[in-house]
């Protein structure tokens, strides 16, 4: 019962992550104990960055299993006194917003329309003010996931947060994305397209700062850690989103935070659903999981090369002559494959930029 609570925990934490950024093949949310199956998860985040805005909504599964995406619903960002804006669905539970951004001043809302039923969250302001990030980074060799030393690559920030005499709450999120070349059996065949996967690092390290409690306007810390692999055989890119939130938002991450390190002693907290910001206008009594939230926000990025990889990186999609194709792993035939239900994509981002 522990080790299956310990791994609906760390789901948990995972979506309410994903921004979530659509996707990883790392365990998604389920919840715990007093969750039932089928229960709605809607998680939401809206900032001043000119990016897509992302709403993932599902259904918490049985026994652990991943959440069902739902795709029947329909996505709205309201904004007082405003028209609202509808959300592209894209699939599988995810939903995206382009061209538009949160600004100083105005006020915003998650509604979300299923099954006859209208969800909504409380409106929120976007804070004022954001820190800044210098990004550093360490090869280790230590305990990783287990009580064995791994190479390890560990991220870290100095981080400098504004004075303001308004409340400050700031949660940080580390995203990665690695390139990654197919198999290509020349001649004859064109080059296959090139992958660029993206993924959450670390999801289960819920990143806070709370300004009410100190004075110091700087913060050293350890963001995110993650293991060796072949995603380092091509530039990898780390990208840091540093988050000023309010303090409802700042409270709901201090629980999950709580849930995720409970460690079942006598003296824990005991695990509990974390109910958020959005409920049924219809029926308030209906459990719904997860949050809207609205932040002003600063990103940092740097990125690495497999120089420094402290082990030997194995290419695994060199065309072998006379080797059938279809002995090759699935990360080499296509990006899908290789992506195993990360986000991926074959245009190249813009800011995919390096020497």
């Amino acid at each position: 019962m522990k080790k299956n609570l310990n791994s609906k925990l760390k789901q948990l934490s995972f979506f309410s992550f994903l921004i979530l950024i659509s996707f990883s093949c790392i365990e998604q949310l389920d919840f715990w104990q007093e969750t039932q199956e089928g229960e709605l998860i809607i998680y939401g985040l809206f900032t001043d960055i000119d990016d897509k805005h992302v709403v993932n909504i599902s259904t918490s599964a049985p026994f652990g299993f991943r959440p069902k995406g739902v795709s029947n619903a329909t996505v709205y960002l309201l904004t007082k006194g405003e028209e609202k804006l509808s959300y592209l669905n894209k699939g599988n539970g995810v939903y995206e917003l382009h061209g538009v951004k949160s600004a100083k001043g105005k006020s915003y809302a998650l509604e979300v329309i299923l099954n006859g039923e209208t969800y909504q969250s409380k409106f929120q302001e976007m804070p004022d003010v954001v820190g800044k990030d210098s990004l550093s980074y360490q090869v280790a060799y230590e305990p990783f996931r287990s009580s064995l030393d791994e190479h390890v690559f560990k991220v870290f920030t100095k981080s400098e947060l504004p004075e303001t005499k308004e409340q400050l709450f700031i949660r940080w999120i580390v995203e990665e994305a690695h390139y990654w070349q197919l198999l290509w059996i020349p001649p004859g065949t064109p080059p296959p397209p090139p992958c660029f996967i993206f993924d959450v690092m670390d999801p289960t390290k819920v990143n806070l700062f709370d300004g009410t409690v100190t004075t110091s306007r700087q913060t050293e810390r350890l963001l995110a850690t993650r293991k060796f692999d072949n995603a380092f055989l091509f530039p990898y890119f780390v990208t840091v989103k540093q988050l000023s939130i309010n303090r409802e938002a700042f409270e709901y991450w201090q629980k999950i935070n709580s849930v995720i390190n409970n460690k079942g002693s006598l003296f824990d907290i005991p695990p509990a659903p974390v109910f958020g910001n959005i409920i049924n206008t219809e029926n308030p009594n209906e459990i719904v999981l997860g949050f809207f939230e609205v932040a002003k926000s600063s990103v940092s990025r740097f990125f690495v090369t497999s120089e420094i990889s402290p082990i030997y990186l194995q290419p695994i999609c060199n065309n072998i002559p006379g080797k059938p194709t279809n002995q090759y792993a699935a990360d080499c035939l296509s990006c899908e494959g290789r992506a195993a239900g990360r986000e991926w994509t074959s245009t190249k981002p813009d800011w995919w930029i390096y020497d």
